[in-house]
């Protein structure tokens, strides 16, 4: 599989384990259920977190070469400058 592709699959589930974290700490802060106790929100959250966070690390994983590039500014060394250095020195 290609990272476009891996991509594909993984984000939908990145924003669907932060939006579970995040809607589980807002329901456990302010917005108490009478039938749900606390401490099934309090699950809900601390697995959907740790979900999240394995996730987003597989997330900046396939997503690297774009951070390096356009975040980091670090160019890529093309093929093209080492065969042209390469027939320059053989001259």
């Amino acid at each position: 599989m290609t990272n476009l592709k891996l991509l594909k699959i993984l984000n939908p589930i990145l924003v669907t384990a932060f939006l579970a974290a995040a809607l589980a700490i807002v329901f456990l802060k302010y917005i108490h259920l009478a039938f749900l106790p606390d401490n099934v929100v309090y699950e809900v959250h601390e697995i959907a977190g740790k979900i999240f966070v394995i996730l987003a690390i597989c997330h900046i994983i396939l997503n690297w070469k774009w951070i390096k590039l356009n975040i980091l500014g670090i160019k890529a060394k093309s093929k093209a400058n080492k065969t042209t250095k390469s027939t320059k020195r053989k001259k």
